[in-house]
């Protein structure tokens, strides 16, 4: 039944399929492929922005993706029967920058090579003119520049760096360039993250970014608290209210909403697999692809383990018992 179903569905996501789980009973063994959420390239990163959660509470060990490992994960899945493949696509990115990655470029060829749709959200300030060009060269499907503020103090309130809004913008106006001269495809989005501080920032370059030739779209991220369990991420959401006003105390207990072991992965830059894009410290992992085929880590021990406590209602791992959206879906 399920085999008829995935295939009626294969020009839309796998979220609209797994979210039937719900309603169904959710197996601990699934005989269909999982998305890819995100593949992180490294986990460094120049920025130390108020929003996220790498900035307050990551503590594991940095570095880079071996292109090797990351081969090995392209070639899995480019075999894979699944709409994300070649529609939907998945990011290239975690919780770093992916610029910083010394083979950022090799990579996104090797995805391209393959037929797999890769995006990539980056930080405009890296972005120097020989980066823009390597970028331009490497052809990723989807590529949003996060820029939050409207000039170099509002900027560093949120992303944490000085004097580096007029440097991002200026690497933009570069990179569009180059676009335009090379005729290059390359769909480009402005993303800005839609909070009480960015706001004025919102109203102030909304209308000149939407209207700047190269830039195809401006989007207005959703504010993410994570799993909620940084108290200065959660305030930042209504700046003068109390935590209890911006997080009430949901009842625990009752059906496990969240369908992630049911949908997707995320890989970290040393291959381990974990099953939310929320995990930026590992809490919970599933195993690494340098030992075992992803196919073989989808339903493998660890990822039945998660489903079953999903399904008990007694969820107790490290990553997921104090979630702020695991009731919430």
């Amino acid at each position: 039944m399920y085999k008829k179903l995935i295939q009626q569905l294969t020009r839309y996501s796998l979220v609209a399929y797994h979210s039937l789980y719900y309603y169904k009973k959710r197996p601990l063994k699934v005989d269909y492929p999982f998305k890819l959420q995100n593949l992180e390239l490294t986990n460094k990163c120049p920025m130390k922005c108020i929003m996220c959660v790498r900035t307050y509470k990551m503590t594991r060990s940095q570095g880079f993706m071996d292109i090797r490992v990351f081969k090995k994960i392209i070639d899995e899945i480019s075999g894979l029967d699944a709409p994300f493949i070649h529609e939907e696509g998945f990011w290239l990115h975690h919780f770093g920058e992916s610029l910083l990655h010394p083979e950022f470029d090799k990579m996104l060829r090797y995805c391209y090579e393959k037929g797999v749709k890769a995006g990539l959200s980056v930080n405009p300030l890296v972005m120097g003119k020989k980066i823009a060009k390597r970028l331009i060269d490497a052809r990723p499907n989807l590529l949003y520049f996060s820029l939050d503020g409207h000039d170099d103090e509002s900027f560093y309130k949120i992303r944490g760096v000085p004097n580096a809004y007029g440097k991002s913008k200026e690497n933009i106006l570069y990179f569009l360039e180059i676009k335009k001269e090379v005729g290059s495809k390359i769909k480009a989005i402005i993303s800005m993250i839609d909070f009480p501080k960015n706001r004025d920032s919102i109203d102030k370059m909304f209308d000149y970014w939407r209207k700047m030739e190269g830039i195809d779209e401006v989007y207005l991220k959703p504010f993410l608290v994570w799993t909620g369990e940084v108290e200065k991420i959660k305030r930042l959401v209504f700046e003068s209210s109390k935590s209890s006003d911006v997080d009430p105390v949901e009842e625990r207990g009752g059906r496990v909403k969240c369908y992630y072991p049911w949908s997707s992965m995320s890989i970290t830059w040393d291959g381990d697999v974990v099953p939310c894009c929320n995990d930026y410290d590992k809490k919970y992992v599933l195993g690494n692809v340098k030992d075992r085929s992803l196919s073989e880590i989808w339903n493998g021990g660890k990822m039945q383990q998660l489903r079953k406590e999903f399904l008990s209602g007694n969820v107790e791992n490290p990553l997921c018992k104090k979630c702020h959206f695991l009731y919430k879906w």
